[in-house]
């Protein structure tokens, strides 16, 4: 169904656990880019500094390089991170985890984000903005659609 759906152009977006494949990550991965398998991946919460490595890219327009978090990345993510655009990585073990990538399969679009297993990650404005571009991106909407939602939180403070 979601090969259909990715074929007439639907868009998708993966939030944290929704990576998750408990059998077969690896066809999951064919399908949203990247995945995670419980038995073959690692995962804590920690702190973390999320780290924009595609600048140019629409999505990540105007945000700062770098955004601090605690949340519970997952590493290694199963899958090839040179089929996706990798957005955003973050220093966990010792390497760049990538953490935030789009991928496109068919016609279909997808917006990937490990992050969000804490409420308060999308308390973060810039994260949350970074995630109504996602999913507008996933669907062919204008991706400034949201922004003023997204910031007007703070905006007031």
């Amino acid at each position: 169904q979601l090969d259909a759906f990715q074929q007439r152009g639907g868009g998708v977006v993966i939030l944290h656990s929704a990576c998750i494949a408990d059998r077969d990550a690896g066809k999951l991965a064919e399908r949203i880019g990247l995945s995670a398998q419980p038995d073959k991946v690692g995962y804590r919460h920690m702190p973390f500094d999320l780290r924009f490595v595609a600048r140019d890219h629409p999505l990540t327009r105007g945000l700062p390089e770098r955004l601090h978090f605690l949340d519970e990345p997952y590493w290694p993510l199963i899958g090839d991170p040179a089929r996706v655009k990798v957005l955003a990585t973050a220093d966990v073990d010792g390497a760049a985890r990538p953490l935030v990538w789009t991928f496109e399969k068919g016609r279909g679009r997808v917006f990937g984000s490990i992050l969000g297993h804490y409420f308060w990650t999308l308390d973060d404005p810039l994260y949350r903005l970074l995630v109504l571009r996602g999913i507008a991106w996933a669907g062919g909407a204008d991706l400034e659609r949201l922004t003023d939602a997204a910031l007007l939180e703070a905006a007031v403070k």
